[in-house]
């Protein structure tokens, strides 16, 4: 008993610090009388993108969560305005698990706090609060050379662009056994917290993916390279930014080659949400600028809860569409795929007042094919890194010549490649 009244204590104490603290923060901002403001005070954010902590006063008061405020003018969730006084959020880490988000997700169904790491969700401005703890660079130990906390790959110091093709020449590896590079990253994985249910939150160039993303890395992600197993979306993304980074950022392939979100585009929110997915797609679309001259949007699309990739490249310029699948088939597996991209270059060309001069052609191309049920993943990321490499826009129906079936060291370079990245950019 001793013991619980010294708790209640220490609570009513917490309580009343946070209370004067808050009563300080708000009182320069009584005259608030923007678009956002509520009835409850705000803490002041700068305009832009901004550290955070998260926190809840039912059923009590407590934090629940970090992660980055977005506070920017006409700001929307999944393409629709704000409520009064919500602010746009995105989750890092969960504090507490089982925490009803204030806001649902009615896009992805997410109600608790624990699903909503990696997405972007509303949450009630005057239970935000900045986070001056959030490290922007890495805290390393004496001897360990690995960071120990969430950092902001964005702000590091960004790697010289070099090409794909001599990426991985100085890392030693055997088809279907583990390089020295895999290793040694698998070593520091080992050795850091990431394996006891950390995570890692990396910041992508805008370029990317045409506006800020951010995608969550975790143990079950590491292992997905290191037992060359099933990829999941933060592999695929992770692979992307490499490319981005190492062949195209600063050249004039940045005009050529873009890529889609694989999070924000799948057939899972396709079933969920089409109209919201088609808005995505147009708001890539305008993000690129001139879509007159020859281009490709890469879209790495999952079927669904873990399930097959296949890449889906569009040509808006000449309105067509190439399918490139590691099992047989075609599109007409997907139906609400093809009928979402095509809705969505169609509204595309409308807003833009371009003349549709014919209808929109598919192409089955004539991939190389895997051969187990694991591969799909590897397959879709040496597709669009052949491509990339070889600078074309005009797919052949029966695939390039110098790539007409894909060995195992084909998909060992680029977990290699990978692998050899995240070292580099001190993700772990």
């Amino acid at each position: 008993m001793e013991t619980l009244a010294e708790l209640r204590a220490q609570v009513l104490q917490l309580q009343n610090e946070n209370a004067r603290y808050r009563e300080e923060r708000c009182a320069p901002e009584a005259k608030d009388t923007s678009d956002r403001a509520s009835i409850n005070c705000q803490p002041k954010f700068p305009e832009g993108i901004s550290p955070c902590q998260l926190y809840l006063s039912s059923p009590t008061y407590r934090i629940v969560g970090k992660g980055k405020v977005h506070n920017t003018s006409g700001e929307l969730l999944h393409h629709n305005p704000l409520p009064v006084g919500y602010m746009k959020v995105s989750v890092d880490l969960v504090l507490d698990t089982n925490a009803l988000l204030p806001l649902p997700d009615v896009v992805s169904e997410t109600t608790l706090m624990r699903d909503a790491v990696g997405s972007f969700v509303g949450w009630p401005s005057d239970l935000i609060f900045p986070d001056a703890e959030t490290p922007t660079r890495p805290t390393h130990k004496v001897g360990k050379g690995i960071s120990r906390r969430i950092e902001s790959v964005a702000s590091q110091k960004e790697v010289p662009g070099r090409k794909l093709k001599s990426a991985a020449k100085d890392i030693p590896t055997t088809s279907g056994t583990k390089s020295q590079i895999m290793m040694r990253l698998e070593k520091m994985v080992d050795e850091s917290d990431i394996m006891h249910g950390a995570i890692r939150s990396i910041d992508f160039d805008e370029g990317v993916f045409g506006a800020a993303h951010f995608k969550i890395i975790a143990k079950e992600d590491m292992q997905q390279l290191f037992e060359h197993d099933e990829l999941g979306i933060a592999v695929i993304h992770t692979y992307i930014w490499y490319m981005y980074v190492t062949l195209m950022r600063g050249t004039e392939l940045c005009n050529r080659f873009n890529f889609i979100a694989a999070s924000r585009n799948n057939a899972t929110l396709i079933t969920k949400n089409p109209t919201s997915v088609k808005n995505d797609l147009v708001d890539r679309f305008m993000a690129a600028g001139d879509n007159t001259t020859p281009s490709l949007y890469f879209l790495p699309f999952n079927s669904g809860n873990g399930g097959h990739w296949v890449l889906v490249a569009m040509d808006l310029s000449r309105l067509i569409v190439y399918y490139l699948d590691s099992l047989s088939g075609d599109w007409s597996k997907y139906p609400s795929m093809k009928k979402t991209v095509d809705a969505a270059i169609i509204k595309f060309r409308s807003k833009k007042n371009y003349r549709n001069r014919k209808d929109i052609t598919w192409v089955r191309v004539q991939c190389p094919q895997q051969n187990n049920s694991v591969d799909c993943g590897f397959f879709v990321l040496r597709f669009m890194r052949d491509i990339i490499a070889l600078n074309r826009i005009d797919i052949p129906k029966m695939y390039f010549e110098e790539y007409k079936s894909y060995s195992r060291a084909h998909l060992d370079e680029i977990k290699d490649e990978l692998c050899q990245f995240i070292v580099d950019q001190r993700i772990i």
